[in-house]
Parts: structure tokens; sequence; C-alpha cells
């Protein structure tokens, strides 16, 4: 069932309270939250506006989101939320940035709107900045045309280096955010933090990490990757899709890390790729199956039925075998 309000997407009647739902993974009668949570929660109830979430891996951000999401729904705010972990999003497939807006039901249930995805092509940043922050970019203008009372920015945990430095730091720089919430096992957040220590625009809070908070292994993550892939394209329907006149964007690189030539990367089955509209807006994504080159024709998996939407076809290296097991973790 849909339900829509004036100005915004239509909401799906799903029950996120109380009750697993695979599409977000949302268990809220189960999070364990620290006072901390409550008391920010609190504060953001009252003062509303932007929330960046940033932590290492496994330090809890996705769980401090979905806790945020019900604690304010519930008392009667509207939540966008910018799920930015494209490794381990937990609102779209992987390789994505989701965007959903939250509310509370009048029977007091918390409901969403069907996620909307930006394909970046990656299930890691590394590599792919420019993109990654487009997307980032552009949902959280989506997210605000909306008119939630707050939005959350969740990320992935890539804050090690000189290079988690710098795209935690342009991220932030990206969106402004009115509030800065970090969960951190010691002080591995603060290089990035420094610029921000002193500047009253931003105001930090460091959270206390979950208690339900674990470390998972590379083969959970991989696993939690093919369940999301294989749920998303459950119910893919075979399409062929003429690419004369259609803009191809991206590319597709060897083991090496060079490009391929197009049409050889055409050519590759079970190639994960991104369908877009004339407004280049990510509809769907597919999976290739056969190039038919005379015919400029490529036959495709994908949940789109209105395939003659495409406008933009966009590349990456990922490929997904028979079992949803990726070629490159």
């Amino acid at each position: 069932m849909l339900i829509r309000e004036s100005g915004t997407p239509p909401f799906l009647d799903i029950v996120l309270y109380g009750k697993y739902d695979r599409l977000t993974g949302f268990k809220t009668m189960e999070i364990s939250a620290p006072k901390e949570w409550f008391e920010f929660s609190d504060a953001l109830r009252e003062q509303k506006g932007t929330a960046i979430l940033l932590g290492a891996t496994d330090t809890g951000k996705s769980t401090l989101a979905k806790f945020l999401i019900s604690h304010l729904c519930q008392r009667g705010l509207k939540v966008g939320l910018v799920d930015a972990d494209i490794g381990q999003s937990f609102l779209g497939p992987p390789a994505t940035i989701g965007l959903s807006l939250f509310k509370s039901h009048p029977n007091g249930e918390v409901i969403l709107s069907p996620p909307e995805i930006f394909f970046v092509g990656s299930t890691t940043p590394e590599g792919h900045f420019a993109i990654h922050l487009k997307g980032v970019k552009r949902m959280m203008d989506k997210a605000s045309s909306y008119g939630p009372d707050v939005i959350l920015v969740d990320t992935t945990g890539f804050v090690s280096g000189e290079a988690g430095k710098e795209l935690k730091r342009r991220k932030i720089d990206l969106i402004s955010p009115s509030f800065i919430l970090t969960l951190q096992k010691g002080e591995e957040l603060e290089p990035i933090l420094e610029p921000y220590n002193r500047n009253p625009s931003y105001k930090i809070h460091r959270l206390p990490l979950s208690e339900q908070v674990r470390t998972k292994s590379p083969e959970e993550r991989r696993m939690n990757r093919t369940n999301k892939f294989r749920d998303y394209f459950k119910y893919s329907a075979v399409q062929e899709l003429a690419i004369k006149g259609l803009q191809i964007e991206g590319e597709v690189l060897d083991p090496n890390g060079a490009p391929l030539p197009l049409q050889w990367a055409l050519k590759m089955s079970s190639l994960l790729i991104g369908l877009k509209d004339e407004n280049d807006e990510t509809l769907a994504l597919a999976l290739t199956k056969h190039y038919f080159q005379e015919k400029r024709m490529l036959r495709l998996s994908t949940p789109l039925q209105e395939i003659q939407k495409v406008k933009t076809i966009q590349l990456s290296s990922l490929r997904l075998l028979l079992l949803f097991e990726e070629d490159n973790p």
C-alpha cells in the first residue's frame, strides 16, 4: 500500500517498529542505546537540521541512524536518510547511495518512502571520490526538497589515512551539517575533526558505542552484499536495450586497472551497470547478459519495466556471478 502526501514521495506501508524488515534491516526494538543517544535525539528533536554520522567499520553508524529515525519519528518528526555507506548500505543495493523519507503512521508505526538510489558503481569510495560526492550532494538536495525536519547522512567506514580524512572532510564541507556525530573506539576520527573543533557552525557530538556493536568478518560483509544483490534482482526480467543514441558513462577496468575498450566491456556477462533517465536519475541497476554488436543491442536482466526511459548507461567494474558472488570484493 502506498500513502502519498503533497510534496513528498509516496510512502510504503511497511511496519518498521519492532519488526525485522529485509528491505532495511530495521529492528528497532532490539537496539541497545546509551543514554547519550537519547540525550542527543532530544536535542535534535528541538533544533532539527542535518547530522552526518562518522565512524570506522564496526562502530554502529547504521544502528545509530536506525535509533534516531525511530526515536524522532515516534515523536512526530519526518526524517530523511541519505545512506551513503555504499559497501554495507541498508536502504538500497550495494554500490548505490540510497534515500528514503521516514515518518510515523497514525497507528504509531514507522513507515518509509520507497528508496531512491544513485549508482556509484563501486562498493568502496576509494578511487571513486568524484562520483561518490556527486551522489551525496544529489541525494542531499533531493532529501531537502521533500521538507523533512531532520536529515541524517550515514557514511562509509573509510576514515583512515590521508584519503579517508580527505573524503570525510570534503563530504562535511559539501553538505554543511549542523551536527557531526562521531562513533569511535579511540581517537581515530580526531584528525578528520581538527578543522571543525573550533568552528561554531558545527556542533560535534562524540557519542559512545552501543554495547551491541560487534566486529563482522570480511565473509559476513561479503554475504551481506550478496544477499542485498539477490534481493534486488529477485524479480528481474530479461530486457533488450538498443544502445544507439544512448549516452554511456564510466569505464570497465581490467585486473591491472586499465580501462577496457567499450566493445569489449559490453561483451562481458554479469557486469553491473546503472540505467539512468534523461534527468540523470538512476532508474535501476542491471546485469549484462549478451551484447549483439551488429544490432548494437544489449540484453540485460533488470527489475526496471519501463526500459524505454533509459537514456544513459553507467558502467562499473563490478561483476556479479550466477550466485551473485562478487568477482572483486
